[in-house]
């Protein structure tokens, strides 16, 4: 899962993993659409660099994350 927080508005995103596939493709797209060339060579955080400066973060969550230890 993978999830988004947007400081401007203070919102959390949800995203399965053929979510967020799909919302870098149009982040990709858009960028293409501006004029931007060679958006299909931008990794996840280039994207959102471009996209959104400083203002959104993400991070991958696993299961692992936030499942606590049981001991």
């Amino acid at each position: 899962m993978i999830v988004t927080f947007d400081i401007a508005d203070k919102a959390f995103d949800f995203y399965s993993k053929k979510e967020w596939e799909d919302q870098l493709q149009a982040w990709r797209v858009e960028l293409d659409d501006d004029g931007y060339e060679g958006s299909e060579a931008l990794d996840a955080e280039e994207l959102v660099e471009l996209i959104y400066g400083n203002e959104l973060m993400f991070e991958v969550v696993t299961m692992f994350d936030v499942i606590p230890d049981s001991k």
